[in-house]
């Protein structure tokens, strides 16, 4: 239960950090990979770099919960899509921790809609053991008025 509060509030005060700065775009995403999901909150993904930080929300098959950081860099833009990779840390309540590299590819479909993307990505992590994690979810990006 302790952990539990502690990575609520560690949430909390991202997306408090991250609505409270006036300039600042940000994306949510909430993506799906086998039983865990993932919500995430970050920085602009247009940018060359940006972060996000996840909370792994777990369901009935697979109670526990934990939050990882990521930092990205995007290795190639367009209109269409970006590619992009980079480092992942983490903690869940099942391992003393995990680090990966995720690499991944947002794909922007809706041309008129560009803050929306499907993104795709796969993570070779480790954690108890080298094993490698796919993942598959939306992302949407605010941003400020032109």
């Amino acid at each position: 239960m302790k952990n539990l509060t502690l990575l609520f509030c560690l949430f909390i005060l991202l997306i408090f950090a991250g609505t409270t700065t006036v300039n600042a775009q940000m994306h949510v995403g909430v993506y799906q990979g086998g039983i865990l999901n993932h919500i995430g909150l970050g920085t602009n993904p247009e940018k060359q770099i940006f972060g996000e930080a996840r909370i792994l929300a777990g369901d009935v098959v697979n109670p526990f919960i934990g939050l990882e950081l990521m930092g990205q860099y995007n290795l190639k833009q367009t209109d269409w899509y970006n590619a992009h990779a980079g480092l992942m840390l983490g903690y869940t309540e099942f391992d003393d921790g995990r680090f990966g590299l995720p690499v991944g590819l947002s794909f922007k479909p809706i041309a008129a809609h560009r803050q929306f993307a499907v993104v795709m990505e796969g993570t070779p992590m480790y954690a108890f053991n080298f094993t490698f994690r796919a993942l598959i979810g939306l992302r949407y990006t605010f941003s400020k008025a032109d």
